[in-house]
This record gives C-alpha cells, structure tokens and sequence, in this order.
C-alpha cells in the first residue's frame, strides 16, 4: 500500500507545466498565482487522482461543529507566497490555516480578507459538522508530501455528505484540492450570503485567488470528482515592505488582569511579513487608561534588522506600575517607514486592573449593546487568568434574557483542554432564565483555583433561548468562547465580549502573591533551590501543587512557603 501511495504522488508532481493557462482558469493575484481545474480542457490541466489516507494517515480527533485543533506539522518546509510554512492548524469548516487558530464560522468571508483566519488554504469553507458524522484525516512523508483529508462530512443541520483533500507538493510547491463526494448543500444554499469560500490566502489577508464564493460563480460549485490546482508564479516582481504588530503579552493577544500596584513587564513580539528586510525602526508601546484613552504610561524600542518572515519577540525597558483599579489598553505599533500594509501596524490589548475582592469581568456595561443566541442549542463563556493565587471564586454573573423561562447549565471549567481550551468541570448547576437581567448565581462551596485559569460559561438545550449580552463597542478581550456541539474561541471574539462575570477573592489565611502569567513574577518571591535550603532551616515549609510537604526541590517551578500559619505561592530555579 505505502508503496504504491509514493509512486502515485510521484506522477502528480508537476515540475514543467506544458504554459501557464491563458484560459479556462483564474488569477493571477498580486503576487502571481493562478488556479486552474479538471474541469477545463488545456494542456496543464489537472486530473483528479484522489489518494485515500483514511487507512494509513493520523485521524484528527476533537473536532465538533465550529472549532479548531491544531497545530499540526507538515513534516517539511513548504514554500507559500515568499515564504515558507511547516504547520497548519484545521478549522472544523473545511480549511486549515498556517499558524493562525482563529475560527472561520458563518457567515464565511472571502478571500482575500485581512480578518482572520489568515494564511488560509479554503477548499470547502462553508458550516460543516464533524462532530456529527465522517473524519479527518492527515499524513505527511516527512519529506515533500502532506495530504490533509475530510472523509464523508455533513453540512451542519442539512447533512449531505463531503469528502474532499488537500494534497501540498513541496516539489512543485503547487496547492492541490481534490473533491470525491458532494452531496447535499449548506445551511441556507450556496446562494445564501456568506455560505461558502474555496480558495487561497497569504498570511496578511491582502493577496489571494477565490475560486467560489457564496455559489458563485455557479459553474464552480464543487462536485465529485473535481481537481483544482493553485500554481505559483515561476518568478516574481512583487515587492511588499510589511512590519506587522504579532501579538502583546501573549501569542493571541488575550486580556489579562492586573493586580493593583504589581510591576507589569511590557512585551509582545513583531513579524517582518514583507519580503525585504527591514532595518532601524521604531516599535512603540502606550498604555491608555479607558475608555478616555488617556496615555499613563510610554516606551520605545529601536529594532536594528529583520530578515523576511522573522518574528521576534521584544521587551520593553521601563516598568508599568498601575496604582489605579479600572480597565486600561495596551498598544504596540510598528513604526517602518514605507510599510505597505498598515491596518497589521498595531494591536490593542484589554487589561484590567483589579483588588480582591472582586470581579474578573471584560466590560462595564450595565444593559447590552446588543443579545446573541444561536440557531440550535449552544450557548457562551469567557476565559479568566486571575492575576494572584490561590484565589476562590464566590460567585458568577450572567446577562441574559427569554421569551419564555428557559433552564440552563452554568459552569465553572479549568482551562486545562488542550490549547488551554475548556476542560475538566470544577462546578455545575442551573439556573433558569427570563427576564432580560444579571443573573447573579453564588457558588458554593466556592470553587479555588491555584494555578493557569479557568472559564464561566452558560449552555441551553432549547434553541434560539436564551439570549446573551454582548458589549459589541468597546475594546474586545478575545476571551469570549462559544458552544454549539463544543466549545471554540468565539467567532467574533475580536470584535464582540459576552457579559459574564466572576467575583473571586484571596482563600482565608493565605497571603497574597505575586500574579501569573501573562505577567513576570515580582523578583522577590522567584528564588534559588540553594535559598530554599536557607529558610529551611529557619523553620519554613514547602509544600508542592498537590499540596504535599516536600523536603527537597526536585525540579523548577510553582511551590506554596509555609511560615507558622500562612501560605505564599512562589517559583523555585535550579
């Protein structure tokens, strides 16, 4: 079988295309792509040749009806655009994405387009289901070849069934998309607004080639037995000079808190997404108190040089000392000269400054901007990292309204799923919902939480019941996460923030320390093994995560100090 699959993806390697296609075919973007399909008689034409992997690839298991896993590895460089991938994440919807895990859900964008998901290989973006039918599958040679596979898909709430690939030949560095079964059509119909996309991206959203959007044009709907291949241009004119902001205090540039009066280490990281280096430029960094906007705090770095496609992580030199409770933005701006794609220039973070007691919350709204619900069943939550440990969580808050009393499923959730997503459930009850209000739902016995964060979130059976405020004004946290048939980052999570709430407050008879990450520990509480040794022997005690007393340091990390009756959380290095 292997032997027969190498030999097979030989012959699909297309070194010397007879001519690029005048006819019959799209393109070329900006940069110089163009696609051509099985559907088009001219020399150079595809033929399709699907390759089935569902016996000898990786099955990718997590997927529900609107999320992403990921990130998974190609096995070697791949050459897109002027630049090169080696991993991709796998949206659910029928695309992957390289190194964005932003969620694409309805209503589906075309491409190009600068909102994420970027860097976006589409060959059937439209609202699929796996999580109730058929598989995913991937295999790569490590080598040259990675073939991404969707095996009998349904549309999400019509069924029908799809089974389509992605075939990546380094060799060539032609995209190939491949399409075995089409039956059935999306929610809506292909017609409908934002139904569909099949096509390509860069990692920008500013260049890229459409091959069908919202069923249009008609005679590129998919259909079995169908090839279509992305061809890059032998050679190139096109020259961009990009200097992009790639996140703030953390890779996805999510709100944080900040305990009043802590020292805030300032930092995010840049991307030379151009493909010309870049050399002796400013990248700025300002913390506004909101919503007035007002600077309290500035710095700037100089960057000496970049090379295409580096990111680089920075730090900035002064310290931020926030003595005022409230909510704050954090902004870094690249400043190069010549930047040909400003709208990725800059990024705004959320922070909010925050005392125990009190509450972890993204907005300050007293009523709505607007209510959400969804079509089925499914429901919101909201991500918290509690900036000191251990702390309780007394109660949580939820804006949300029905026509008619609805029940739902409050929960508190350890963000221990992978990529920090929701996991093990630390709380369960109900609560009925009517009338448009806060529902305050008290937790007892209250839920400690000792390390990483943890998620609140709200779930109905009963579909288009009940409704969710959102605070769709104000800067976004991209802390909010949905639930349809799992849970995912929110589709809208860069734009929109659900009104739910936790008041948390420090555990009796344990000091306060020094926060977590996304922020540095205050250097008086990160201590050597060998300074352990010392208050050892002035009677102190330590005791691990689990809460067991040890008597010697075994490897670096979180530890609780025991002095006569109080705890202090603190990090050990060799």
């Amino acid at each position: 079988m292997m032997n027969l699959l190498l030999v097979f993806l030989m012959a699909l390697t297309t070194n010397n295309l007879p001519f690029l296609p005048s006819f019959g075919g799209g393109g070329p973007d900006a940069y110089g792509y163009r696609w051509l399909d099985s559907d088009t008689v001219c020399p150079g034409a595809p033929t399709f040749n699907w390759i089935s992997i569902n016996r000898i690839g990786t099955r990718i298991t997590g997927l529900a009806d609107d999320n992403v896993v990921g990130p998974f590895s190609l096995g070697f460089e791949f050459p897109y655009y002027w630049y090169r991938v080696n991993r991709f994440y796998l949206g659910s919807n029928g695309y992957i994405a390289f190194d964005d895990n932003f969620l694409s859900a309805h209503p589906f964008q075309n491409v190009p387009n600068p909102s994420r998901p970027n860097n976006v290989l589409a060959p059937l973006m439209c609202d699929l289901d796996p999580g109730s039918g058929g598989s995913v599958w991937y295999w790569t040679n490590n080598r040259d070849t990675c073939i991404i596979e969707f095996d009998s898909v349904p549309f999400w709430n019509t069924g029908g069934m799809n089974s389509f690939q992605i075939i990546l030949s380094k060799n060539d560095s032609i995209i190939r998309f491949q399409y075995l079964i089409q039956n059935g059509q999306p929610y809506g119909g292909w017609r409908s607004t934002g139904s569909s996309t099949i096509g390509i991206e860069n990692v920008v959203g500013q260049v890229g080639l459409s091959y069908m959007h919202a069923g249009l044009p008609d005679y590129n709907l998919p259909h079995a037995n169908l090839a279509i291949i992305f061809i890059p241009p032998e050679s190139t004119n096109y020259v961009v000079n990009d200097m992009a902001c790639w996140y703030v205090m953390n890779e996805q540039s999510e709100g944080i808190f900040i305990y009043q009066g802590d020292t805030v280490v300032l930092r995010g990281a840049i991307k030379n997404t151009g493909n010309r280096q870049a050399s002796n430029f400013p990248v700025y960094c300002w913390v506004r108190s909101m919503p007035a906007g007002t600077i309290v705090f500035a710095d700037t770095l100089r960057i000496d040089a970049m090379t295409p496609g580096e990111i680089r992580e920075i730090t900035f030199n002064r310290r931020w000392v926030p003595t005022t409770t409230g909510q704050y933005a954090i902004d870094i701006k690249t400043g190069l000269t010549g930047d040909m794609v400003p709208n990725n220039d800059q990024i705004r973070l959320e922070a909010r400054v925050v005392s125990y007691p009190g509450e972890l919350r993204y907005e300050d709204l007293a009523s709505p901007h607007g209510m959400w619900s969804w079509n089925g069943p499914g429901g919101y939550g909201a991500h918290f990292v509690p900036p000191r440990y251990p702390c309780r969580i007394t109660q949580v808050k939820i804006y949300a309204s029905a026509t008619s009393a609805t029940p739902i499923s409050v929960l508190i959730l350890k963000d221990n799923g992978p990529n920090n997503s929701p996991g093990e459930t630390l709380y369960l009850t109900q609560t009925t919902i009517s009338t448009q209000q806060w529902y305050n739902i008290n937790v007892s016995p209250a839920v400690v939480i000792n390390s990483g964060g943890f998620f609140v979130g709200g779930i109905s059976n009963i579909s288009n019941q009940p409704s969710f405020g959102m605070d769709t004004l104000n800067t976004p946290s991209r802390q909010t996460w949905e639930y349809t048939t799992g849970w995912a980052k929110y589709r809208t999570a860069d734009k929109h923030d659900v009104m739910i709430r936790a008041v948390v407050e420090m555990v009796p008879g344990v000091e306060e320390e020094i926060s977590a990450s996304p922020l540095r520990r205050n250097e008086n509480w990160v201590m050597k093994a060998d300074e352990w040794k010392a208050l050892k022997k002035k009677g102190y005690e330590l005791f691990n995560a689990n809460g067991q007393k040890i008597s010697q340091i075994e490897k670096e990390g979180f530890y609780f100090l025991k002095e006569k009756e109080h705890y202090r959380k603190i990090i050990i290095l060799h």
